[in-house]
């Protein structure tokens, strides 16, 4: 009866040591997501007019559920001690350059399980394209631990 049970039960043989789903480790991670006006999304276009200001805002949250709709929000999830979150925009264009980040620009930095930025068309120089966007998990000497999933913003004529 015991070797039956895990068929008909639909469970499945896991490392986890037979622990709930809910209880199990979630491998670290950083969501990425851009908003403009009303929803968050992985690609963004907009339609680029030099002579106004338009504002956008990137999030980067560290271990977002992937079951729950982005919002933004801490997931209750603390960073790693010794660790930030940076923010980061490829081409540079405007953005802080940095050695330890060939081909990104940092636009923002946190200390927190969320960094939130917000950014205009001036940290992309006014560029028609595609920026991209991601978040790196890095220690206090810089070295990048993980990164995120990328974002592309597009800037159409």
């Amino acid at each position: 009866m015991a070797l039956i049970w895990p068929l008909v039960s639909g469970a499945s043989p896991d490392s986890s040591g037979g622990a709930p789903a809910a209880q199990r480790a979630v491998s670290p991670h950083i969501t990425v997501r851009l908003r403009y006006k009303t929803s968050w999304a992985t690609r963004l276009p907009l339609k680029l007019n030099k002579n106004v200001l338009q504002t956008f805002r990137v999030c980067g949250v560290w271990n977002w559920p992937a079951t729950r709709r982005f919002t933004c929000l801490a997931a209750g999830s603390r960073l790693p001690a010794r660790t930030v979150l940076r923010m980061e925009q490829s081409p540079i264009a405007k953005a802080l350059q940095r050695d330890d980040s060939p081909g990104w620009g940092m636009v923002g930095v946190s200390p927190d399980p969320v960094i939130r930025t917000p950014l205009s068309n001036a940290e992309t120089g006014n560029k028609y394209g595609t920026f991209y966007y991601r978040v790196t998990l890095r220690d206090l000497s810089g070295k990048i631990l993980l990164t995120s999933n990328k974002v592309a913003l597009v800037w159409q004529r």
